[in-house]
């Protein structure tokens, strides 16, 4: 199986969150596939592959629905102005913050009808 490097770093981004509970649980097979190679094969063609490192494929599913919330949320802060550029790239690596600057493009359109500058390219007086 062919796993691309970015994929691979979204999955170790994703595998790091505490949160392992999955409904329904992931069964344990020892002859199965590694956590990443299930979680490639369920977020590029929606197939659950038998897994021999469940705990961690739960944490890295987990991880992936978490993000979207965090994303809403420090995109929402950033255009509150309570996150600063520096604090997300600091804190994030470069794919996440895409993902903050995007969603903030976004919300600041819905929210406020126009995308002000800072937004728009993602720099403020802290980059």
């Amino acid at each position: 199986m062919k796993i691309s490097k970015g994929a691979e770093e979204r999955f170790d981004y994703f595998s790091k969150c505490a949160d392992e509970k999955r409904l329904p649980a992931i069964e344990f097979f020892a002859d199965g596939f590694s956590a990443l190679e299930c979680f490639h094969a369920h977020e590029t063609h929606g197939e659950n592959l038998p897994c021999r490192e469940p705990v961690l494929l739960s944490r890295a599913l987990n991880g992936k629905e978490w993000h979207g919330l965090t994303v809403t949320n420090c995109a929402e802060d950033f255009i509150g102005r309570i996150l600063f550029t520096s604090e997300i790239k600091t804190n994030y690596p470069e794919w996440v913050q895409r993902d903050i600057f995007g969603r903030a493009r976004q919300l600041a359109m819905k929210m406020i009808g126009f995308v002000p500058s800072f937004v728009k390219t993602g720099e403020d007086f802290t980059a």
